[in-house]
């Protein structure tokens, strides 16, 4: 099994491979994903299956669930990669082009290395978006930019220069996204697990927070910083003012890094909440606490770009000190830059078409383009908490943002009983069986952690259609009946 053709043994195997690699998950690419691939595979050769097609609601890829790129967006990547498009393109892509064109290290290059940072004209205009979005008093130095392949590129960055080893924890909520306990993993640190309210609405309990870090540091643990997930993810809520005032005095008293998740700030569904940045938030307390250290991450994967496989992504550091934001430099330096492409996509999702600049048409068209898109995801946020709380024994909080619903499944002693035959968790039992009776993917809540003795599954508002979304809703409604009725 280990063995090479020479007869000697494989170098990279179970027994050789890191511990650390070992340990870390990723449920959103795991057993149910894994699964649907070959499926997928087998209906390609022929194979029927009881539905026509495979719905990938496990991970946030818009486009691959049917949202249209914008337009704007698209044509002014196709001809900053590919000038021979100017010749014949629309004339307000045309000067967008050229006006990167100018800021390239070598004219007219998209294939050169950028600067480690990223382009300096992208970080600029990032400056600008953040102005416009926390306010012109609010201070934004472009060499704390670092402009990333996707924003999980820059997580890792933080997390390797945060996190030391065995003696240090990063406190992340439950339920969290599984990015960052494989990276608490991988630096061989230990997850140091808070629970986030479900009937509040998956508010912070601050109470419990409090008793998570008292519990690490009992047991020798240096807590190194906070994971916040704004607007949440698997959750979908949008945290509170009053909580975000509470996790950054928690922060500041403890003086740990607080790390902002919010890749999601464009998703904000409800009417309920209005949804802040922790920087703008942490300026307005004002001394001690807007000095203290942030770090946020931001991604063109989500909001309304949905451009997931563009990989483009920033973050900002925060009140950092110098030596630190130089080793940052010089972890994104081992790869030289992230890529250019994304770095433009970057760019015109935080500058998009503006009155005045562009013409009157190319902005009217961008606006009616970005309502579309968000109304749709809005709409559909609201049938899916509407039908998942319909089903039987399924309760799901109000999905306010992001992209994703977290139901709780009520199972039957039976199911339990049945699920640890096939030694398994319930969850994931229902989840394989969700995909091989619908083709509807969603993942298990225990991959992104839930209380013991509770049952979750993640799914996501992304399918395009509204009417095939609500045809995903029936057969899974269906199946959700029958699945419950098997197990009474």
């Amino acid at each position: 099994r280990f063995l090479s053709m020479e007869g000697k043994k494989k170098i990279l195997c179970e027994e050789t491979i890191s511990d650390k690699v070992k340990a870390a998950q990723y449920a959103v690419r795991g057993t149910v994903f894994l699964k649907s691939q070959e499926i997928q595979q087998r209906m390609k050769s022929g194979e029927k299956f009881p539905f026509k097609k495979i719905y990938a609601c496990n991970i946030g890829n818009p486009q691959a669930l049917g949202q249209t790129p914008v337009s704007f967006t698209r044509e002014v990547i196709a001809a900053t990669v590919n000038p021979e498009l100017l010749k014949n393109c629309d004339p307000d892509v045309k000067k967008r082009v050229e006006s990167y064109q100018t800021c390239l290290p070598y004219p007219t290059s998209i294939g050169a290395y950028s600067e480690s940072h990223g382009l300096k004209v992208v970080r600029e205009n990032v400056k600008e978006f953040m102005h416009r979005r926390d306010g012109p008093d609010v201070p934004v130095d472009i060499q704390s930019i670092f402009l990333s392949n996707g924003a999980s590129d820059t997580v890792t960055t933080l997390c390797q220069v945060l996190l030391k080893g065995p003696e240090d924890g990063l406190l992340i909520p439950i339920p969290q996204y599984p990015l960052y306990s494989a990276l608490i993993s991988l630096s061989g640190a230990h997850p140091v697990p808070y629970y986030l309210n479900e009937e509040k609405g998956w508010g912070l309990d601050m109470d419990d927070l409090e008793k998570s870090y008292k519990t690490a540091i009992e047991k020798k643990i240096n807590v190194r910083g906070i994971v916040i997930i704004n607007p949440g993810n698997p959750t979908g809520q949008i945290l509170s003012r009053e909580n975000m005032e509470a996790v950054i005095k928690f922060a500041y008293e403890k003086n740990i890094l607080l790390m902002a998740d919010e890749v999601y700030q464009i998703n904000n569904y409800t009417e309920d909440k209005t949804w802040h940045s922790f920087k703008k938030v942490m300026y307005e307390l004002g001394a001690p606490y807007k000095d203290m250290e942030l770090v946020s991450f931001h991604s063109i994967s989500k909001g309304i770009t949905g451009e997931c496989g563009l990989r483009g992504g920033y973050c900002e550091c925060v009140n950092f000190d110098k030596f630190a934001l130089g080793q940052i430099y010089k972890l994104r330096s081992v790869c030289l830059c992230s890529n250019t492409i994304g770095q433009i996509g970057v760019d015109l999702a935080v500058n998009p078409p503006l009155e005045g600049r562009e013409s009157k048409e190319c902005v009217e068209k961008y606006k009616k383009e970005q309502e579309m898109l968000f109304g749709s995801l809005k709409q559909k946020s609201k049938i899916l908490t509407e039908r998942l709380n319909k089903m039987d024994r399924i309760t799901c909080n109000k999905m306010e943002g992001a992209m994703y619903s977290y139901p709780k499944v009520d199972f039957t002693k039976k199911a339990i009983e049945e699920a640890k035959k096939k030694n398994m968790s319930c969850d994931l039992m229902y989840c394989l069986d969700a995909l091989e009776n619908t083709g509807i993917v969603i993942v298990p809540g225990s991959g992104f952690g839930q209380k013991e003795g509770t049952y979750h599954f993640r799914i996501t508002n992304l399918v395009f259609k509204v009417e095939e979304f609500n045809e995903m809703m029936d057969l899974l409604e269906k199946f959700n009946n029958e699945f419950h009725k098997k197990y009474a």
